[in-house]
């Protein structure tokens, strides 16, 4: 076991989250989740930043769970498991404060009070690391997208909540086909889906990423400025149910034909997997020796 405050400093530390106030509470969180989150959760997190040590419920910790989204499936079977084992302690590292299916929900759907009281009642610590995890300059996820596909990184762009969190570069591979391959091969994809592909014939030497759901039109213009053949990301036409979605399509359908790109969605959580597998746990085997870290995977990338 050992002690779960010196391993937040240093996350605290390392993704500067101080510096990343995202305050989601405004725009996503739905009537009267702060003040149940009151009793659960630590007042610096929820009244400033939504980053940072969510529940603090353990002292102490012998396991870190990595998470994408903390749906209520990965929360149960994280339960399941600290039950099972006598819960003595864990932490689960999360990209995400809410669920964010790519094509079922049409907004955010946030940790359950009867979750959050069995994970107090398991010592189950919860961290939530988003836009201090994509904008690290070190260890970020289109970063880990850039480092899978072996990119020669010329440079960040896509500013977003004070940083940058996308990456371009020149890629070294043959073609569009054989990119497409390595995608799925790197994301741990059985495909790519048809409707998520634009291929506008162009060659494939400079590639812009950002990941997660960073096609907007915003950054894809900007990749096209910076001179980019092809954009990677994990959503850039949102097919799911909710009124921004359908906004963001139109807007998409009005750029389409002015943009001379490549564009590629591979997943909005596979996206943010890469980071989590190949990043995090080497941080975490580096600044928490001897505890054991569990990817938890998402049986539908598209879900």
């Amino acid at each position: 076991m050992i002690a779960l405050k010196p391993i937040t400093a240093k996350l605290d530390t390392f993704f500067k989250v101080a510096s990343y106030p995202e305050n989601f509470r405004v725009a996503t969180t739905p009537p009267g989740y702060d003040a149940l989150l009151a009793r659960f959760a630590l007042p610096e997190f929820i009244n400033i930043s939504y980053n940072g040590l969510f529940l603090n419920n353990t002292p102490e910790i012998d396991r870190v769970y990595l998470v994408v989204f903390p749906n209520r499936d990965v929360i149960d079977q994280i339960i399941a498991r600290e039950v099972e084992r006598g819960a003595p302690g864990a932490l689960i590292f999360t990209h995400h404060a809410a669920d964010y299916p790519e094509s079922q929900y049409p907004s955010a759907v946030y940790i359950t009070e009867p979750q959050l009281e069995e994970l107090r009642e398991h010592r189950i610590a919860c961290y939530v690391c988003h836009a201090p995890l994509d904008c690290n300059p070190e260890l970020s996820t289109s970063g880990a997208i850039a480092d899978a596909l072996k990119l020669k990184v010329l440079g960040r762009f896509a500013t977003y909540h004070g940083g940058q969190s996308g990456v371009y570069g020149k890629w070294g591979g043959s073609g569009f086909d054989e990119l497409t391959k390595k995608l799925m091969e790197t994301h741990d994809l059985p495909t790519l889906r048809y409707g998520n592909i634009r291929h506008n014939g162009q060659i494939v030497h400079k590639v812009a990423i950002v990941a997660g759901f960073g096609g907007t039109p915003e950054f894809i213009q900007e990749a096209a400025a910076l001179g980019c053949d092809t954009f990677i990301t994990g959503e850039w036409f949102p097919f799911g149910p909710g009124d921004w979605r359908a906004e963001y399509r139109e807007k998409m359908r009005a750029l389409l034909p002015t943009i001379p790109l490549n564009l590629i969605a591979t997943s909005h959580y596979a996206s943010e997997m890469i980071v989590l597998r190949d990043g995090m746990k080497a941080w975490f085997r580096e600044h928490a020796p001897g505890v054991e870290i569990v990817l938890m995977t998402q049986k539908d990338p598209w879900r």
